[in-house]
């Protein structure tokens, strides 16, 4: 952006169509392209644009990322619940969450939340409130059905060591390429699930006691 153009747009607000725009884009090059080594000049090159619109519109490098991992979250927390029904059990929630999660879209979001994840370590205060909602979402999701809607600690117990397994595998999918033995792997969790001894045995009741 020339001196002229700069001058030209002090004094203005951010477009907030024009953020949302940009924030599609900014989504899409995350998901290909991840977030490891992501710099504002090749990014704005890519979108036809320049940097200090970037920073003009989101404020900063970092509150793009923040806004551009979360409009990435919500696409993917919409696409689950179109394939959730009020009447499906644990074991369908974690077999449509895998299908959901191994697609090429699926994958490429998984390596952008391993990202997050050390970033997260680094710098905990940008997006410490990000991370945890991301994975209270699919353990709230498989609570409420291991609870009929109205779920225990209990309840909770069993989704979070679900979720953590669910999310094992993915992420051993994603760095091992190996999606049979995986694909086995969670079909043997699905089943694990809808298995009525395992249900009732009492486990995880004694588990919330410690």
């Amino acid at each position: 952006m020339g001196i002229i153009e700069s001058w030209l747009v002090v004094g203005r607000r951010p477009n907030p169509q024009r953020k949302v725009d940009l924030l599609g884009e900014i989504a899409d090059y995350i998901l290909e392209n991840g977030l490891s080594d992501l710099s504002l000049r090749p990014l704005a090159k890519e979108l036809g644009t320049s940097t200090y619109t970037l920073t003009y519109q989101f404020g900063s490098k970092e509150a793009m990322v923040i806004d551009a991992v979360t409009h990435i979250d919500h696409v993917q927390a919409e696409r689950y619940v179109s394939r959730d029904s009020d009447d499906d059990s644990p074991a369908d929630i974690v077999r449509n969450m895998w299908d959901l999660s191994t697609t090429d879209e699926g994958l490429a979001w998984s390596q952008v939340m391993l990202e997050v994840a050390t970033v997260t370590s680094r710098q905990p205060i940008l997006f410490d409130e990000f991370e945890s909602k991301a994975l209270s979402g699919r353990i709230a999701r498989l609570a409420s059905a291991f609870g009929n809607g109205s779920p225990t600690a209990v309840d909770t117990a069993r989704a979070t060591m679900s979720a953590a397994a669910l999310n094992g595998l993915v992420y051993d999918m994603l760095l091992t390429g190996d999606s049979t033995r995986t694909g086995h792997a969670l079909e043997c969790l699905a089943r694990t699930l809808e298995s009525e001894a395992v249900a009732q045995s009492g486990v995880f009741d004694e588990l919330t006691r410690i």
